[in-house]
């Protein structure tokens, strides 16, 4: 019968069979038949059994066979899956695949496509069927008609599988094609051959092709077994492993349901063509251009010439066909070039077969790309104590070779530049190391470069110099020279090449630090016209650079210019008794140059020294009695001592 093996394969493709439903029955009921699924093959004593899967799903019970003939009936149980032990022929990793896959449940649409197609190896290997307890074999049966029935158990309810009548007797052999032909095609051969005929062809479900040189043993080609197809033309295989020249011989077997394989074919011999050699045109030129390289070259007139192969690669063992072209033609553009790469270019010939002859002779020529790139874009510059850093964003050219860096001096962008790498560099950032002290301005600009050494326009240009972090020497200031009414200063300042200026800072004992002024750098002198006759200046300065960092004060000088006569004098002296007999207190005021004041009491002709150094205007002496008498001397801020005032009386 023709339906197992039918059945097989159409579910293998993920089809379903009009009326192969399956049927939950009861053996002992009078079940409705179902379309048969059961293929038994006739053994002396029994039979060889194989049925398919219910639903591609091993059923939890396995199977239960009811065997009925002229002996009587008997049940027999078969597991699904067999144990490791009774699954010959398989490795323990296969044996696991194959009861995996059937495992219940079906979980999605992609589980139920990995069962459809290890069914084809179910059918190819009847050990993954034995191993499955879907192929058995009966023994013990007495000679006569018999009548199985399988049913797949799956806890207390059994599907009917199906059924066959057979009769026990001697096994017929499979049997094997017909009318196996051969014929040449483009670079391989074609087969073809007659399924076999007769009852026992239905069992039949596949076939091995075998091949053999003209002198050597038939080998078994792959696929193996290869599947009989069921389009027009019949069963046609295609050896595409063939070589030119070379006589072949071919034999087909069929291969049944059960795995026997029949006797072979009387073998077919694959005709050779004897023929001279293509000989392939010859390149005459390959000419770069922009992206392109065309070739050129003259066609061979031999008419079994159907097809120009154009190969290319960057060395002989790389060539690659890039083009198929008609035997007339003269030339080809070849318009996938990228610039600066070193091409090999060669010809060869096929014939219409699809053999093809041996290459021309190589011929090169170097991909040029004369469009520049696009300019770099992004670029910073980054200043260091002792390097600038530069850094752009990378181009999106496919044959950039990198990049080049220029650099001009100066204050003005404009000067001459200079080329800093030698070769183009591929990174997109580069360090520009400076000596430590430079203060030059510097101004960048990056240019792209594809592998033709054609150069981009020139980025926008950046400018910096080094981060300037060092302050400048202080300068060292000479004598302050006091004139009639100014004091003037001098000083010597070390070579600074970045001096901007100085600062003139002055200070009093009682006035903060003042910034007078600021000068330029030339400038070595200063005349501070603004100093108050009598009052003790400190002068410092400070050197100005560049980048704003200011030096640590010149040390000081102090000066002052000549306080006039009598200029500290206090006037305006009081001298009143406390009551209370508390003392004497004394006020004046303070005379026109600034200073502090020491009280005398007289003591007959000697002065007494009462007080501290005062700097304000009133001084109590608790010694002080109604005939007490005092002087008052001042302290310039030079620490010149005045002479005495007038002698001062109480006033009761």
């Amino acid at each position: 019968m023709r339906t197992l093996p039918t059945l097989i394969l159409l579910t293998s493709l993920s089809l379903t069979p009009l009326g192969l439903a399956a049927a939950q029955i009861n053996p002992q009921s009078s079940p409705q038949p179902v379309k048969a699924g059961v293929a038994a093959l006739p053994t002396p004593d029994g039979a060889l059994l194989r049925w398919f899967l219910p639903g591609d799903v091993i059923p939890s019970g396995g199977f239960l066979l009811q065997v009925t003939g002229a002996a009587g009936a008997r049940s027999v149980a078969v597991a699904s899956p067999q144990p490791f032990t009774a699954a010959l022929g398989l490795t323990q990793d296969e044996y696991n695949a194959v009861t995996a896959i059937y495992a219940p449940p079906i979980t999605d649409e992609s589980n139920r496509v990995q069962r459809a197609i290890f069914s084809l190896n179910v059918v190819a290997r009847p050990a993954y069927a034995r191993a499955l307890g879907i192929l058995t074999t009966l023994t013990g049966l007495p000679p006569g008609p018999h009548t199985v029935t399988v049913y797949a158990v799956n806890g207390k309810s059994q599907t009917r599988v199906g059924s066959a009548t057979f009769r026990t007797g001697s096994t017929s052999p499979v049997p094997a094609p017909s009318a196996l032909k051969v014929g040449a095609v483009p670079a391989a051969a074609r087969l073809t051959w007659a399924a076999p005929a007769g009852a026992e062809s239905s069992l039949v479900v596949a076939y091995n092709v075998y091949r053999a040189s003209a002198t050597g043993p038939f080998a078994r080609l792959e696929p193996a077994p290869f599947f009989r197809t069921q389009g027009a033309g019949g069963d046609v295989f295609t050896d595409a492993a063939i070589q030119p020249g070379v006589p072949y011989r071919y034999q087909v077997t069929s291969v049944d349901l059960f795995g026997r394989e029949s006797l072979p074919t009387a073998p077919v011999t694959l005709p050779v063509r004897a023929a001279l050699p293509l000989i392939s045109p010859e390149l005459t030129r390959a000419t770069p251009g922009n992206r392109a390289v065309t070739l050129e070259w003259t066609p061979n007139p031999d008419p079994r010439i159907r097809t120009l192969l154009v190969l290319r690669g960057i060395t002989p063992e790389s060539l690659t066909v890039i083009a198929r072209l008609g035997p007339t033609a003269s030339t080809y553009v070849d318009k996938d070039v990228q610039g600066g790469v070193p091409y090999l270019y060669a010809l060869a010939a096929a014939d219409e077969t699809g053999r093809v002859g041996g290459r021309g002779t190589l011929t090169g020529a170097t991909g040029q790309n004369l469009t520049p790139p696009a300019a770099p874009s992004g670029l910073t510059v980054t200043p260091g104590e002792r390097a600038l850093t530069l850094t752009w964003a990378a181009n999106s050219e496919t044959d950039l070779r990198g990049y080049r860096v220029y650099r001009s001096e100066g204050e003005q962008s404009t000067a001459q530049e200079i080329l800093l790498t030698g070769l183009p560099i591929t990174a997109t950032t580069y360090l520009d190391a400076i000596p430590q002290g430079v203060q030059a301005r510097y101004h960048y600009r990056v240019v792209a470069v594809n592998t033709t050494q054609i150069e981009s326009a020139p980025s926008v240009t950046v400018t910096a110099a080094l981060l300037d972090t060092t302050p400048p020497p202080p300068p060292v200031l000479a004598a302050v020279i006091a004139g009639p009414t100014s004091l003037t200063l001098n000083w010597i300042q070390a070579e600074v090449p970045d001096l901007t200026g100085f600062e003139v800072i002055r200070t009093t004992d009682k006035a903060p630090e003042t910034v007078l002024t600021t000068l330029s750098a030339a400038i070595r002198t200063y005349e501070d016209t603004t100093a108050v006759p009598g009052v003790p200046y400190s002068y410092s300065l400070r050197s100005l650079d560049r980048a704003g960092n200011r030096s640590q004060p010149a040390v000081p000088i102090r000066a002052a210019l000549p306080a006039p006569a009598g200029s500290t004098l206090p006037t305006d002296l009081r001298a009143t008794l406390l009551p209370e007999k508390a003392g004497v207190q004394l006020r004046w005021t303070t005379g026109p140059s600034p200073a502090r004041y020491v009280v005398y009491r007289l003591s007959g002709t000697l002065p007494l020294q009462v007080s501290d150094l005062l700097s304000g205007q009133s001084f109590t002496d608790p010694q002080g009695q109604a005939d007490s008498q005092y002087v008052i001397r001042a302290v310039s801020s030079s620490g010149e001592l005045s002479e005495p005032t007038p002698t001062l009386h109480v006033n009761p």
